[in-house]
């Protein structure tokens, strides 16, 4: 393969069959997460690929670990208000740009996809996954945020549903609950595999039955009346919490009024729910 890793976009790698692997990496972290820098770096990739488009873009990552392990949590608490609108508002407009590429983008996972991690995947027009990581180990996929008194800030409330049954989906947005690699609900990705090997085999495989303008999978396919129920049984719900309150109003108003209005109470409702006292508690423990 032929390197095209400009110092301002991820490596990309080249095959002879026009098929282009973007390798996920973060130097300047640990572990790869989807921070500022992260964006930005996504950004200029996909500008330089749609002016040279591939026959086909696999997203992958060089951590041994992790595919993306979510959004930079220490970021995030250092932003002001202001500054994490803004943040939020930049990740749905790059991520919105993966699903708008005119030829099929699949994710290639290996390892923990959680949080904005998960989220980027679905904004692929398909998922391929190992059942265990590089390390032969099950690991974590899903949406944690409201684990910690958050909501998903990139479409999680909006997708998620939409590729798995709303009575499994629904539920696990509003407790945070992620899923393990060897036991995901169906449909959660669109092929498995056992080891990390047979990704790109898959993901050409998996790309042949795309049409990328079919796509992608968004709440507004799913069955008002079906998401809906199970949003009322959160409501309902007298131990649910603040967080499992906006997950449910960001559900029910994506399916009601539409994707564009679901992701701006994602955005609202995250940069108001940092501030309460419990939400401050469990980023705090989290980070220490």
């Amino acid at each position: 393969m032929t390197s095209l890793s400009p110092a301002t976009t991820f490596p990309l790698e080249q095959s002879s069959s026009g098929t282009t692997t973007l390798w996920l990496e973060a130097p300047h972290q640990s572990v790869v997460v989807m921070d500022r820098i992260m964006l930005a770096r996504l950004d200029a990739t996909l500008d330089a690929l749609r002016a040279e488009p591939p026959s086909l873009l696999i997203i992958r990552s060089r951590d041994e670990r992790v595919w993306v392990a979510g959004a930079d949590l220490k970021e995030i608490d250092a932003l002001s208000d202001e500054q994490l609108e803004h943040y939020l508002a930049d990740g749905q407009r790059v991520f919105a740009k993966i699903s708008d590429l005119p030829f099929p983008v699949i994710a290639a996972i290996s390892g923990a996809t959680l949080g904005g991690g998960l989220e980027l995947a679905m904004h692929c027009h398909g998922i391929v996954a190992t059942t265990t990581s590089m390390r032969g180990k099950p690991y974590a996929i899903g949406l944690p945020e409201a684990s910690l008194g958050l909501v998903p800030g990139w479409g999680g409330t909006q997708l998620l549903p939409a590729r798995v049954a709303p009575d499994q989906s629904v539920p696990a947005i509003a407790s945070g609950t992620a899923y393990t690699s060897d036991a995901m609900p169906e449909d959660l990705v669109d092929a498995t595999v056992d080891s990390a090997d047979e990704l790109e085999a898959a993901c050409v495989a998996l790309a042949s039955s795309i049409n990328p303008s079919d796509l992608p999978r968004t709440i507004a396919s799913c069955d008002e009346e079906m998401v809906l129920a199970e949003v009322d049984h959160i409501r309902h719900n007298p131990n649910a919490d603040e967080a499992a309150g906006v997950v449910a109003h960001c559900i029910s108003t994506g399916v009601k009024i539409g994707l564009a209005a679901g992701l701006d109470m994602e955005r609202e409702g995250l940069v108001s729910l940092r501030a309460t006292e419990y939400a401050r508690a469990k980023l705090q423990a989290f980070l220490s």
